[in-house]
């Protein structure tokens, strides 16, 4: 559960995504990836000080917004294991149901991706946004090596 919310954490830092860790110690550390994500992106977009502050503020926003739904992800992740463990018969119509609120979910975080990046277009420009998604898909990328156990460089460029 731990690893899930640090995931979930991690993966959320760059979308503004977003990262309420529960009761244990990845709170913390969450909140020390936030801050040096903010930097880091302010740094490379060559951000005003105004165009930070709305990120951040588009980000925290976006990012409370993910939170439930990406939680809820995780739990059908889960109750789909369940659902294919060897041995058990599982229950289609059950696998259906979970499958479609899957989909649902993805295409509502799709939909905020959207929505977020509409925000984000009222104060950057079109090369601080794609600079921004570029720079969010490596930090995404280095979050999924180190979860697959290949740690690659996750600090470089959150220093």
């Amino acid at each position: 559960m731990r690893r899930a919310l640090l995931v979930l954490g991690l993966l959320a830092v760059p979308a503004g995504v977003r990262a309420q860790a529960g009761p244990d110690s990845t709170g913390p550390l969450i909140q020390i990836i936030r801050a040096r994500w903010h930097v880091y992106v302010t740094n490379q977009l060559q951000l005003s000080p105004d165009q930070s502050a709305k990120l951040q503020a588009t980000e925290d926003k976006f990012d409370g917004m993910r939170r439930p739904i990406q939680r809820r992800q995780v739990e059908i992740a889960r109750a789909l294991n369940a659902q294919l463990q060897p041995g058990v018969a599982a229950d289609n119509d059950r696998v259906t149901k979970l499958l479609a609120e899957q989909q649902e979910n993805r295409g509502k975080l799709q939909d905020l991706d959207r929505q977020q990046e509409a925000e984000m277009a009222g104060y950057l420009t079109p090369v601080q946004r794609v600079r921004y998604q570029r720079q969010r898909e490596l930090f995404r990328q280095r979050v999924q090596r180190i979860l697959e156990g290949r740690p690659g460089r996750l600090r470089r460029g959150l220093r």
